[in-house]
Order: C-alpha cells, then structure tokens, then sequence
C-alpha cells in the first residue's frame, strides 16, 4: 500500500524543499507537526527553545517564532514563561479523509459526512475548467462545506450541467443518474498547498496550514463539460492510498 497522510509520519525533509513557494516557516511548521506526530516531539514534553531549532534549521529565530505560532493556534503546542515551549495536542489523522482515486470511490466520497450547503445559484460559465472541455449553456453552482464528527474535513465548490434535473443528491450522483447526459470520462488532479485566510476560515485550520486541493472534471460527448468540482480539504484530514501493481510474473 502506498499510503501519502498530510500530517502522517515521514522522514524529516530539507527546508526548502518539502513545499516550493511555501515560506521557510510555513515549511517549518509543516515539519514540527510531523515530529509530533510522529513522537519525536512527545506530548507533554518540553521542545528545544526557538533558539536553538533556529541554529539546527540555520534560520532565524523569529523565522520560528512564526512557525511555532501556527502551532499554538492549533493548540498543539503552548509557550510558558520561564518554563519553555511543551507539546499539548496531537494532529488529529486516525479519522482522515480518503481522497478518491476511482469512480466509485469518487461517488461514494462524501458519503457518512455531514453537508452544509454554503450557497447556491445558477451561473453561465464554469471560471476556469482545469482540464478544458466544452462548457455547456448553464451551470448551477454550490459549495459545500462536510464534517465529520462536528470538525470540518472539506470544502466543495462545484458546478453541474444546467440540463441535469433533480435533487436531493450530491450532483455528482444525480450526472450519474441523468439520461440528458452520458459520461464519457473524467479527470482528477490533487494538488497541495497552503490556507489561505478564506479557506483557514472555512475548514478551521490554522493560516497557511497544509491543504489538499482535488480538482475534478466529468466529460460528455464532444467533450462537453458536464460537471467540475474543486474540492480543499483539510492537510491533518486528508489521506490518498493506493495499491501498488506488480507486473505478472511468468
């Protein structure tokens, strides 16, 4: 199994290299949550003083000041005077959110979540389809946001086909059940970056906090774009796994 946890363990990486265009202390912090996560950090347990990661990173102190910053507003950490900075909290991943990599999965991946429907209206055109195709005469729009035991795990925006009745449903199941509209395929890009104050906001994570960014585009005949989807979900409650394939021996 090839498993990838935003927030999961993993070896530590070189800064400046585990997320190009991140700043230095976005990319720090990513790193200290993965030495909590992974127990090098342990909970209630004193860290090195900011000096002191600032000379092991070769940064400045104020480089992670800011880092640890985003910690504390996760509540994973906590400074107190005189005493040091002691790990309080772990980053929640035992419950995380499988990002889909099949058809069925793409379906059912919503499903046992909560949905919150944010808005929704009728609009002209799809901004910018990610993987092209021909736009249909009209798309109704929503954005959603899920939970999952009360915490927000996702934030949907999508668009489907105008021509597409019903509801009730995701749109999604309701393309699937339609008979105006014959898929034809589809396609998937997962990208990873950061929160920006609107979706830190959304989901409840911290400012620049690590996300996964899905991107979905469901294609008819002629390459007609019959519904697109971009989906922001949380880094400490996203996971993609799949199987790795060996070739058949004789």
């Amino acid at each position: 199994m090839n498993t990838a946890d935003l927030g999961g363990p993993f070896d530590a990486p070189v800064i400046g290299a585990a997320h190009p265009g991140a700043p230095i202390y976005v990319q720090l912090a990513t790193l200290f949550r993965r030495f909590i996560v992974t127990g090098q950090w342990p909970l209630e347990r004193q860290i090195p003083t900011h000096e002191e990661l600032a000379a092991q990173f070769e940064v400045n102190p104020a480089t992670v000041r800011k880092a640890m910053a985003l910690l504390e507003a996760e509540h994973l950490v906590k400074r107190y005077r005189r005493r040091g900075t002691f790990v309080t909290g772990i980053p929640v991943a035992a419950d995380g959110f499988r990002i889909p990599t099949r058809w069925e999965e793409v379906l059912a991946a919503f499903e046992g979540l909560k949905a919150e429907v944010l808005e929704s209206r009728a609009v002209k055109t799809v901004p910018s389809p990610f993987h092209g195709g021909e736009q249909a005469r009209g798309y109704a729009f929503s954005r959603r946001r899920y939970r999952r035991n009360g915490r927000a795990a996702a934030l949907e925006e999508s668009w489907l086909d105008s021509s597409v009745r019903g509801s009730g449903a995701h749109p999604l199941r309701l393309l699937e059940r339609s008979r105006s509209a014959k898929i034809e395929r589809a396609e998937l890009t997962l990208r990873f970056g950061i929160a920006d104050r609107e979706h830190a906001v959304a989901l409840g994570a911290a400012l620049n906090a690590p996300i996964a960014i899905l991107h979905l585009s469901v294609l008819g005949r002629g390459s007609r774009l019959h519904y697109e989807s971009v989906c922001f979900y949380r880094g400490d409650a996203a996971r993609v796994a799949e199987s790795i394939r060996f070739p058949e021996r004789a």
